[in-house]
């Protein structure tokens, strides 16, 4: 445990880590008589494979969807190499089955959800996408609809509106149960993790997006490179996540009320320029900046695929 946290972590949550950490490693680790491990170790920083240094530890008992046997804490660890923020340990299949067992509502489309509200919050998302395909003329202009694969797609929001502005829109969630529910409303889903759904053989896509996903999943070079491989050149990929470098997450980290260092389901933090340099290096080329308003903190980013 290190013995100064980082500056934006709850000092109270800090200490009950520190109190807790050891009646939590069993479960965590997976011990003999513990079931699999519901945690595995990154041997290095996962973008540079550099080593790192201890910023803190968080108490993150508290968030919606933590239950035994999860651990209580959340280590994170920064990159001496390239500064990039990451927890220490990722989760593995058993560690994301137990996660997954607490069904997040934000995941659930429900019949008294105001869906034109939902429509309203995700249109301006299409259209700069539409604007950086040339616009709406040129972007419909094939005899087939132009394809949008929503990785993360939850609650369906984006796959909505995306299929409203003539995109032929499909779904991909590791949730069984939201893909499931959002085909028996007559959307195109798919459940599964993005790493391991073979949609280079079977789509031919114009817009990849990943909302508020880069950040869950542990390996995101590997994703991005996989979205290289399967947005046609000229495409787009569209992310959103907190940027820990923007004025609110400092202003947050000053009050020591930043909800991303106890959120149970990240493994990473990115700052502005490190998602940039790493589109870069995946083939995209950042052309669009956005600031949304659905999270706290974020950064929405729409980068096209080099030729």
């Amino acid at each position: 445990m290190p013995e100064v946290p980082h500056p934006g972590m709850p000092p109270v949550a800090v200490q009950r880590a520190k109190d807790q950490a050891a009646a939590t490693a069993a479960p965590s680790e997976g011990e003999a008589g513990a079931g699999p491990p519901l945690l595995e170790d990154y041997l290095c920083c996962p973008l540079c494979g550099s080593g790192g240094r201890v910023l803190g530890t968080a108490d993150c008992s508290g968030h919606p969807l933590w239950r035994e046997p999860l651990p209580r804490t959340l280590e994170w660890m920064e990159c001496e190499g390239c500064g990039h923020v990451h927890t220490r340990r990722f989760w593995t299949p058993a560690g994301l089955a137990v996660l997954f067992g607490n069904l997040n509502e934000t995941q659930v489309l429900r019949a008294s959800d105001d869906i034109d509200a939902i429509r309203a919050t995700w249109a301006p998302v299409v259209e700069r996408a539409i604007a950086l395909l040339g616009g709406y003329r040129a972007a419909m202009a094939s005899p087939t609809p132009p394809t949008w694969v929503d990785v993360g797609c939850g609650a369906g929001g984006l796959l909505m509106a995306a299929g409203d502005f003539g995109f032929s829109a499909m779904g991909v969630d590791a949730r069984v149960e939201t893909a499931d529910q959002l085909r028996a409303l007559g959307f195109n889903a798919i459940s599964g993790n993005f790493a391991d759904v073979a949609l280079d053989k079977r789509f031919h896509i114009d817009v990849l997006s990943m909302m508020d996903i880069l950040e869950h999943l542990p390996f995101p070079k590997q994703a991005l490179a996989k979205a290289a491989q399967i947005v046609r050149p000229g495409g787009l990929i569209v992310i959103s996540l907190p940027d820990l470098t923007s004025s609110s997450w400092r202003l947050m980290d000053a009050a020591k009320r930043n909800p991303y260092w106890i959120e149970i389901e990240h493994h990473h933090n990115f700052s502005r320029t490190k998602l940039m340099d790493l589109l870069r290096e995946a083939g995209f080329e950042p052309a669009e900046f956005a600031i949304p308003s659905r999270y706290r903190a974020q950064m929405e980013v729409y980068a096209i695929r080099a030729p």
